[in-house]
């Protein structure tokens, strides 16, 4: 079984632009079973910044972010399987929150996101990765899998940053501190 993809915490994996510098602190993904959705939920985005040449790669990333949700979306290869896709974002209180939804038509698709699905069982399971701080309600974690019914709607949340190591934590810089377009978008 595959791991939990980087993509849902490298915010510009979801769109194929190579060395992404954005990722998310929390991501917060939702499947719909009965309506073949995922729908994937980034908060706190932030980029570690060594040089100033990864200030500047960072705006760019950001920049190419915007011109997506303009519509001129590029989306990764690994998203292939996914028909329908949509990017949006909120702005709330100086913070930007990406929104992501993709439909899928069967739930093997999954599998290019690092989650498997169980026909004899009807059920849904990650890996469990410690490191990752999955957190659900839905689930329960049995072995080295978090299983999910697959009957109804169900949701974890992961956070892969909490532990890191401290030479990366301070060079960790909010997104929000790097690009002054998000104090224009509210």
């Amino acid at each position: 079984m595959e791991q939990i993809k980087i993509i849902f915490f490298a915010l510009t994996s979801f769109f194929g632009i190579e060395d992404g510098k954005i990722a998310a602190d929390k991501t917060t993904i939702t499947i719909y079973p009965e309506n073949k959705e995922i729908e994937i939920i980034q908060e706190d985005l932030f980029s570690i910044i060594q040089t100033e040449k990864d200030s500047l790669l960072v705006l760019d990333q950001w920049n190419k972010l915007l011109d997506l949700k303009k519509g001129n979306t590029t989306w990764s290869k690994e998203l292939d399987s996914f028909p329908v896709k949509s990017f949006d974002y909120t702005s709330i209180k100086n913070t930007i929150k990406p929104h992501l939804i993709l439909s899928y038509s069967k739930e093997e698709d999954l599998r290019n996101l690092g989650i498997w699905y169980n026909e004899n069982k009807n059920q849904f399971s990650i890996n469990h990765i410690p490191q990752h701080n999955t957190k659900t309600s839905d689930g329960s974690l049995k072995g080295n899998y978090w299983v999910f019914n697959g009957e109804s709607k169900f949701s974890f949340t992961i956070e892969p940053f909490l532990q890191m190591p401290e030479k990366y934590q301070k060079l960790k810089r909010p997104l929000k501190k790097l690009t002054p377009t998000i104090k224009k978008e509210e």
